[in-house]
């Protein structure tokens, strides 16, 4: 067995049919994979829709949140990788077989994908444009303390995650907790990210929605801000991240215009998050 993968889930029926035949569908050999989906309470036809794949271990986890939920379903794992993603992505049919090349290096313990959006109107492609070019500086920067996680698409060798987890049962940003104490341990090229390693995240079906999961993101930020020496980008790095994204997409000055004012309301709805939970 090479990877298990992990999708902890919560009343996702909108979502979870069309993650499982992605999850089902990978041009990866299917004896090398498991696929296990943890029930974290689920009061609508989650779980029901689950139990119509036998191929899929369904598990369940009491204690509420997403990371108790994770760390059940690690418990269960056979493999020697742990692939994550969320009830609410779609992984690309190639996900599973390049989170394998991308850890073929053995200094890597740690890759992080790409995301798309839900639709790829030109709004959310340009926001997704410009999330990928931040993940590509980040990761590539070797400066820790920017360093940051997402389990909608991460992947950790086995070995790794039972010397630094499990992941912390909070709220939000126990994935940030993890990927810090990777690079905070060994150095940062523990963690790679590989943009070929892609899903789609359903959830942001609109640029409010993209606002809104900023702000939440902010809410989140004290989480690991406390426990960990974390800092978000300075205005002058994000302002270094539009020019590239621009430049990368060959963007006209309309829709340069137009990628800034989402990314400054976008900015203030993650800082308005920080200071909500400040106060």
């Amino acid at each position: 067995m090479d990877i298990s993968v992990i999708v902890p889930f919560y009343n996702a029926g909108r979502y979870i049919e069309s993650c499982i035949n992605a999850l089902l569908s990978q041009n990866y050999p299917a004896d090398c994979y498991e696929i296990i989906m943890v029930d974290n309470n689920s009061t609508d036809k989650s779980a029901d829709i689950v139990k119509s794949h036998p191929r899929i271990t369904l598990l369940s986890e009491r204690k509420q949140g997403a990371y108790a939920a994770r760390n059940r379903g690690v418990a269960q794992a056979k493999a020697r990788v742990i692939a994550f993603t969320d009830p609410d992505c779609i992984p690309s049919t190639d996900w599973l077989a390049n989170i394998q090349k991308a850890l073929l290096c053995p200094d890597v313990g740690i890759v992080l994908g790409s995301k798309q959006f839900a639709s790829d109107s030109q709004g959310l492609s340009m926001l997704a444009a410009y999330e990928n070019e931040k993940a590509f500086y980040v990761f590539s920067s070797h400066i820790r303390e920017i360093y940051y996680g997402y389990t909608n698409n991460m992947a950790v060798r086995r070995s790794l995650f039972d010397e630094l987890g499990p992941f912390l049962e909070i709220n939000r940003g126990a994935d940030v907790i993890f990927v810090r104490r990777a690079v905070d341990r060994y150095i940062c090229d523990i963690v790679r990210y590989s943009p070929d390693i892609c899903v789609r995240h359903l959830e942001i079906t609109s640029i409010w929605k993209w606002y809104w999961k900023l702000f939440t993101y902010g809410k989140s930020y004290r989480n690991y801000h406390e426990i960990e020496n974390s800092k978000p980008l300075s205005t002058a790095e994000r302002f270094q991240l539009f020019k590239r994204t621009i430049w990368t997409n060959s963007y006209s000055l309309p829709e340069s215009v137009l990628l800034f004012s989402f990314l400054f309301i976008g900015g203030v709805s993650y800082e308005l998050g920080r200071w909500r939970v400040a106060l």
